[in-house]
């Protein structure tokens, strides 16, 4: 008997489309966080935005009570956030320590857009916590991810 295995972030990436030219006026080098904890959608994630001109990094999110909280929630710092021009939050809503984290960009950064990637289910639930914060309907295309991030980009400047 063969077992399969559940389809990874990166198994999808492999069709989303890559350029090596943006087109007039796109942003090139922005800076975007992606949260998320899964590494195979990380990197799907990461392949994606830097093969089209992002600068990118990643931060796994609050982990296991063992791993201790989010810097950006225990001590109110994250270089990363920081530096980011953009954030994808992906950690998964209904987890509190995630909307902890959620809460504390908002609080400390209200400068910075925030993408936050949710189930319809989620997005009923938690409504009240997406005010204020652009939104991505799981599963992700690659279309959507890029086009989100390109507008969040577009309106700020």
């Amino acid at each position: 008997m063969r077992l399969r295995r559940k389809p990874l972030g990166r198994d999808f990436a492999r069709r989303w489309p890559r350029r090596d030219e943006s087109p007039e006026g796109e942003p090139r080098g922005a800076r975007v966080l992606i949260e998320e904890p899964d590494g195979a959608e990380a990197f799907a994630y990461w392949s994606l935005l830097t093969d089209n001109g992002y600068e990118v990094e990643w931060c796994p999110g609050p982990g296991r009570p063992s791993e201790g909280r989010c810097p950006l929630v225990s001590s109110r710092h994250c270089e990363l956030v920081e530096r980011a021009d953009v954030v994808v939050s992906s950690l998964g809503i209904d987890h509190e320590p995630c909307r902890d984290v959620l809460g504390a960009i908002r609080r400390l950064h209200p400068e910075t857009p925030v993408i936050v990637q949710a189930t319809q289910r989620e997005f009923t639930r938690w409504g009240d916590l997406f005010e204020g914060n652009w939104t991505l309907r799981a599963p992700v295309t690659g279309r959507a991810l890029l086009g989100s991030v390109q507008d969040v980009l577009a309106d700020r400047q």
